[in-house]
């Protein structure tokens, strides 16, 4: 790429920059909770995109595709170093057994509402499942560039996914009485059944201490089961362009199977698991991971057409609920055995 190329990268670029460092100063300053950094850089790219107030705002084009691309995958991989998977299996069997099932069952239930019965692309099902399964919208954004999803499919289930997940919030703690749930039960459904981490302290800690402090380890467990979900997904959605008669290459097979930021995604969560890299490190490249989703949030969103999002709104709303009324029954249901 020479230097005239690269020149025509820097506007869209720039602008994704400084969006994203003044949210993520905006946040830092004010600890705001009601809404997600990810989410308001979504917003804020659709609106720019669909509203159309910036002049010449096709010049941010190249700059804002590479970032939605390119930084997204550098994102996912340093997301590797935040995971210990030693954790899985502190929490005893019992629970983390409840939460496999509770995984396994929604992404079935993704996949049978939405792609088999209300005829959503595969893609965009995938995306519901992953992000209302696991850990919101960080596991969107991780999983989308695996399975080629597109910004649209990208913001339609984050954007929709988020708004029923804040609904939870409020609605979630009228259930406890209704179901007969203590502090500890409630903590196991809000830990299974809330869509991203903010939203699950926030929907426990209105109860009591104890159903936060367990509905936050139920939901990092969740958080932590993104590394092998990653490999299940890359499987199913392994690329059929497998057509060259070219002599097998061990380096090209592992990156048609394995792109290069989930190699390095697993590697980074091998060296945090081995203590290589310190939980302080971690932390630190975490933090550096989530700016760099907010700066591809912006990005995706500046590709996203609200109408086609809108088009597909309804179907994803139905197949959103059928997740969460799915997991509060298993964590109803499992909390009395745990």
């Amino acid at each position: 790429m020479n230097l005239r190329v690269f020149s025509d990268y820097i506007p869209g670029l720039i602008f994704c920059l400084i969006i994203g460092t003044f949210i993520s100063y905006i946040f830092t300053s004010f600890e705001i909770k009601v809404i997600d950094t990810l989410l308001l850089g979504l917003i804020i790219g659709i609106i720019v995109k669909n509203l159309k107030f910036i002049p010449k705002i096709s010049h941010l084009d190249k700059g804002a595709k590479f970032t939605g691309k390119h930084i997204l995958e550098f994102a996912v991989m340093l997301m590797g170093a935040s995971i210990f998977l030693p954790d899985l299996f502190e929490n005893g069997l019992n629970l983390f057994f409840m939460i496999i099932v509770g995984i396994t069952g929604s992404m079935l239930i993704s996949y049978l509402v939405g792609y088999k019965l209300l005829n959503l692309d595969k893609k965009l099902s995938t995306l519901v499942g992953v992000g209302n399964s696991i850990c919101g919208n960080s596991a969107v954004a991780v999983v989308a560039p695996i399975i080629g999803a597109t910004s649209t499919q990208i913001g339609a289930a984050i954007g929709i996914s988020a708004i029923l997940g804040a609904s939870q919030i409020i609605l979630l703690p009228l259930l406890a009485p209704a179901l007969g749930l203590g502090n500890y039960e409630y903590g196991i459904v809000a830990g299974m059944s809330v869509y991203a981490v903010a939203q699950v302290v926030a929907a426990s800690s209105i109860v009591s201490p104890v159903s936060a402090n367990v509905a936050t380890v139920v939901k990092l467990t969740r958080v932590i089961l993104l590394a092998p979900l990653v490999l299940i997904l890359r499987l199913f959605y392994k690329t059929d362009n497998s057509k060259d008669v070219k002599k097998p290459n061990l380096l090209n097979s592992l990156l048609k199977f394995l792109p290069w930021f989930v190699i390095g995604f697993i590697l980074l969560a091998i060296f945090r698991s081995t203590e290589i890299i310190t939980p302080n490190i971690g932390e630190k490249i975490r933090s550096v991971a989530k700016f760099l989703f907010i700066l591809s949030m912006i990005a995706i969103g500046m590709s996203v057409d609200i109408k086609e999002m809108l088009k597909v709104g309804p179907k994803v709303v139905i197949t959103i609920l059928a997740i969460i009324l799915f997991m509060i029954t298993i964590g109803t249901i499992s909390s009395n055995f745990i």
